[in-house]
């Protein structure tokens, strides 16, 4: 299997453009810089409303960024405000009672994006860590997962223990038929969407980049993610098993053997007693000593269990596990 250090896995990471503070302090601070300039222009024009609703802007983005800095950043801005209006009315009350009106709507304006921002981002960390703790199970599970769409069949993603069993990196694995990867029961059936079956608990084989064909049990589970459908199959490698299963046929049938032509021997030996004493009186001599042959016949079917026994007993590597709590009911 060619060593790839760099496989690829699901990406849940989201660009970070023009989200750093120092970026976002830049904007606001040209933003900022741009108000003061229209602000004492329009006054010196006698001009009173119109340019204040571009205040909203900075006011908008400083509460959304830095939520209570935000707060306190309109603050500032509407006492600059007020000021700059001051300055150049100063004894007409009605443009600075409208001024006043004008800061409160600017800091509730502020307050509201300010408790608005917290929420989001409230979620956007409980999301964050959602998506961290399935990224851990993702890439640590030890089984073998591919996210299958429903209705084309191709693979959208791969994990790590998916991807290091098969020997494909999940961009080779992606677009394709999960058929080209695990062989179906039956060529052209899809076990859940032609089949019409839930789950599938079945023995696959797994057909790795080698060439290999790796047993392996898999599970299918039918799930529905953003309104569309997906397959998630999971599996896992029992190549271990399979050989321990074929190891133990193997004890099971040198045991079988060694103990049967004994008892067939006993019982053809013992078939031509009876017939001899049916056939002709008795002769108990010759009796006698048939059945001492037979009764060493049986001890050596006994020499046998026990040699097993024994074998089960030193725990000898050879013997399977499963063989050796057989042989021990």
């Amino acid at each position: 299997m060619p060593n790839r250090e760099k496989q690829r896995t699901m990406d849940f990471t989201v660009p970070q453009r023009w989200s750093s503070v120092p970026v976002k302090l830049a904007v606001l601070a040209v933003i900022t810089l741009f108000m003061t300039i229209m602000t004492i222009i329009a006054l010196e024009n006698n001009i009173q409303v119109v340019f204040t609703h571009i205040y909203y802007l900075p006011i908008i983005a400083a509460a959304y960024w830095f939520d209570r800095k935000g707060i306190l950043y309109t603050a500032l801005l509407s006492a600059f405000y007020v000021s700059v209006v001051y300055t150049f009315r100063p004894h007409d009350n009605q443009v600075l009672a409208a001024a006043l009106v004008r800061i409160i709507a600017f800091i509730g304006v502020s307050i509201v994006i300010a408790v608005l921002s917290l929420r989001i981002r409230s979620q956007q960390d409980q999301i964050a860590q959602s998506e961290e703790r399935f990224r851990g199970v993702w890439e640590s599970i030890q089984a073998g997962i591919i996210l299958v769409d429903a209705e084309s069949h191709t693979v959208i993603a791969a994990n790590p223990e998916a991807q290091k069993m098969s020997g494909f990196t999940e961009e080779e694995m992606r677009g394709h038929l999960c058929q080209k990867f695990i062989r179906p029961a039956e060529q052209g059936k899809y076990p859940i969407s032609d089949m019409g079956r839930n789950v599938d608990r079945a023995e696959h084989l797994l057909l790795a980049l080698d060439g290999k064909k790796v047993p392996v049990l898999k599970t299918v589970t039918d799930v529905l993610i953003g309104g569309k459908r997906f397959f998630i199959e999971n599996f896992i490698d029992i190549t271990p098993l399979k050989d321990a299963e074929n190891t133990l046929i193997a004890y099971i049938r040198e045991a079988a053997l060694r103990i049967r032509n004994p008892v067939e021997l006993v019982r053809d030996n013992l078939d031509e007693i009876r017939d001899e004493v049916a056939a002709r009186p008795a002769n108990y001599d010759h009796i006698s000593m048939a059945l001492a042959i037979q009764v060493k016949n049986i001890d050596n079917i006994l020499k046998n269990m026990q040699e097993l026994d024994r074998a089960i007993a030193e725990k000898r590597t050879e013997i399977p596990d499963a063989f050796r709590e057989y042989m021990k009911r």
